[in-house]
C-alpha cells in the first residue's frame, strides 16, 4: 500500500525545511529530525510493524533521530575533517589552506602539518570524503559559514553515517541468527556502544571506521563476486577512515587467504579502490607514499604501559567491560565459536586493544570512556549472533543479558545527552583513572556529577526513570 498524500505532506514540509537550513547556512540538526520522523510516520502501516517492512530505512531513521535528539554537538578533533567538505567543494583541494584563517588560528599544530608548503590534516581524510554529500547544498550555496552551522553539519555527518554502519552490521547478521536477534544486536550496538555516545555526535574518525568494517563483515556474510569485493572494499574504507583498523583488515585478508580463496579477486579489487585513492591522496600532496600524519600520530607510541591494558578493561572511567557490559556475552561467544572469521576478527579486537596499551595518550583526551573502542564495540555486537538459542533457552541467561543490554543503554544514553564526566587533559585523565564516581550511573546522581544543578531526588529520579526505560528496551532484545 503507498503511502498517502497526508503522511507524505509532513516529510515534504520538513525536506523544504531542511534544505532551505542547509542553503542559507543555519542549523541543521533540528530540521533533519523532524524529517527522519516525518519519514518514520510515512513508512508506517496501521496493525503493522514498520521494522518488518522497512527494516534497513526504519533502523536508520530512527537511530538518526535519536542520535540529532540530544540537539548538541559534541566534538574536538573532528574539526578538520568538518572543514574539508568546504575545502574540496569549494576549492578543489584536501588542503585546510583556504580555512586556516579563522578556524585554525592558535591550533595549527594541533590539527595540520605541512607538507609541500601546503597544510593537511593530522588525521585521515575519509570521514570528510563520505560525508561530502551532507556538506554538499551549503557549499554550493556560497553562504559564510557560521562556528554552530559547522557543528550541525559534522553531528548531521557524524549521525548519519554510525546509523548506517547500524544497518550494515544488520545486513551482516542475517542468516548467522533471527532476523529478530539481528535487528536486536543492530539496535545495541546503534544505542548501547560509543556508536551513541560519542561516534553520531561528530564527524569523529569512530564512525566512518565502524561503517567500513560493517560493510566487510556484510560482505563475508553473503557469496558472489560483489560481496567479496563489498568485504574488501568496507575494511579498505575502515582503514581509510581509522588507520588502527587495520587489524581488520588484516583479519579478513587473512581469512580470505586461508580459509577461503574463491573470494581472492572480488576481495582484492574492493580493497584497492580506497587504497589507491588513499594512495593517491598521499602522493600528491606529500610526494611520498605516507600518511601525512603518520609522524605526529605516531610519536605518542612507547613501552607497553600497563595502567592502560587494565584501565582499558575494568576502570570505572575507561574499561571496556563497565562502558559495555555484554561484552561479557562477547567473550563468551567468542570463547565457544569453532567460526574461522569469528576467530580471526577477535583477534583483531586484541590487536586495536594492545596496540592503545602502547600510546601514551591512551585515555583519549575529550572522551566518553575508550573511545578507541567504538569498532572493536560494533565488532563484539557482531560476534552475539551465535548466542541467540543458548540465551533463549534459560530464563536467568536471558535475564542477565537484558541486564547488560539496559545498563549499556544507560550508559552510552548518559554519554549522548550529558557532558562527558571527567577531565579532558591527558595527566588528570590518567590520574582520576580509577574515580568511580566518574562512571557515567554514579555520575549522574553525584553532587558534582553532570546532573549537579538538580536536587539529589530529581536526579535519583532521572536515573530511575532511565533504568526503566532502557530495561524496557533490553526486554526486547531477548529472543523469545
Amino acid at each position: 500500500m503507498a503511502a498517502s498524500p497526508k503522511t507524505l505532506l509532513p516529510l515534504f514540509l520538513s525536506s523544504v525545511w531542511l534544505f532551505i537550513t542547509l542553503a542559507t547556512g543555519g542549523l541543521a540538526p533540528a530540521p533533519a529530525f523532524a524529517v527522519c520522523l516525518a519519514a518514520l510516520y510515512a513508512l508506517s502501516r496501521p496493525g503493522k510493524n514498520i521494522f518488518d517492512g522497512h527494516p534497513d530505512a526504519a533502523l536508520v531513521l530512527t537511530l538518526t533521530a535519536f542520535y540529532l535528539s540530544t540537539f548538541r554537538w559534541h566534538g574536538g578533533d573532528d574539526a578538520p575533517n568538518s572543514l574539508l567538505p568546504f575545502c574540496l567543494l569549494r576549492h578543489g583541494t584536501l588542503s585546510l589552506d583556504p580555512v586556516i584563517d579563522p578556524w585554525f588560528v592558535g591550533k595549527l599544530d594541533n590539527f595540520t602539518v605541512v607538507h609541500l608548503g601546503r597544510r593537511l590534516s593530522t588525521f585521515p581524510v575519509g570521514p570528510a570524503i563520505l560525508a561530502l554529500p551532507v556538506y554538499l547544498v551549503t557549499a554550493l550555496s556560497g553562504v559564510e559559514i557560521t562556528e554552530p552551522a559547522l557543528h550541525g553539519l559534522s553531528k548531521l555527518s557524524g549521525a548519519l553515517l554510525t546509523a548506517l554502519s547500524a544497518a550494515a552490521l544488520r545486513r551482516a547478521l542475517l542468516g548467522r541468527c533471527s532476523d529478530r536477534f539481528a535487528l536486536s544486536l543492530a539496535f545495541l550496538y546503534g544505542l548501547g556502544t560509543w556508536a551513541f555516545s560519542v561516534s553520531s555526535q561528530a564527524l569523529w574518525q569512530h564512525g566512518p571506521a565502524s561503517l567500513g568494517v560493517a560493510l566487510g563483515l556484510w560482505g563475508f556474510n553473503r557469496r558472489g563476486f560483489r560481496f567479496d569485493a563489498l568485504a574488501g572494499f568496507g575494511l579498505g574504507l575502515a582503514v581509510a577512515s581509522r588507520p588502527d583498523t587495520v587489524f581488520f583488515a588484516v583479519a579478513g585478508a587473512a581469512y580470505v587467504l586461508l580459509f577461503d580463496r574463491q573470494r581472492l579477486p572480488g576481495f582484492a579489487l574492493g580493497a584497492a579502490m580506497p587504497a589507491i585513492l588513499l594512495g593517491a591522496y598521499w602522493l600528491a600532496y606529500t610526494g611520498v607514499l605516507r600518511p601525512p600524519e603518520f609522524a605526529i600520530q605516531s610519536r605518542p607510541f612507547r613501552g607497553f604501559q600497563p595502567s592502560a591494558f587494565f584501565g582499558m578493561l575494568v576502570s570505572p572511567t575507561r574499561g571496556i567491560f563497565l562502558f559495555f557490559p555484554p561484552a561479557v556475552f562477547s567473550a563468551l561467544a567468542i570463547r565457544r565459536s569453532r567460526d574461522a572469521l569469528t576467530r580471526l576478527m577477535a583477534a583483531a579486537c586484541a590487536g586495536v586493544f594492545l596496540l592503545f596499551c602502547f600510546h601514551n595518550d591512551w585515555v583519549g583526551g575529550s572522551t566518553f570512556g575508550t573511545r578507541y573502542l567504538a569498532s572493536v564495540a560494533l565488532v563484539l555486537c557482531w560476534s552475539l549472533a551465535p548466542l541467540e538459542s543458548w540465551l533463549a533457552a534459560s530464563r536467568d541467561r536471558a535475564r542477565a543479558w537484558s541486564v547488560a543490554a539496559a545498563a549499556a543503554f544507560v550508559i552510552h544514553g548518559a554519554g549522548a545527552y550529558l557532558m562527558w564526566p571527567g577531565s579532558n587533559q591527558l595527566l588528570a585523565e590518567k590520574a582520576e583513572l580509577w574515580r568511580w564516581t566518574l562512571h557515567p550511573l554514579a555520575n549522574a546522581v553525584t553532587h558534582d556529577g553532570a546532573l549537579r544543578s538538580l536536587p539529589f531526588l530529581a536526579r535519583a529520579l532521572i536515573l530511575i526513570a532511565a533504568g526503566a526505560l532502557a530495561w524496557s528496551a533490553a526486554r526486547r532484545l531477548q529472543t523469545k
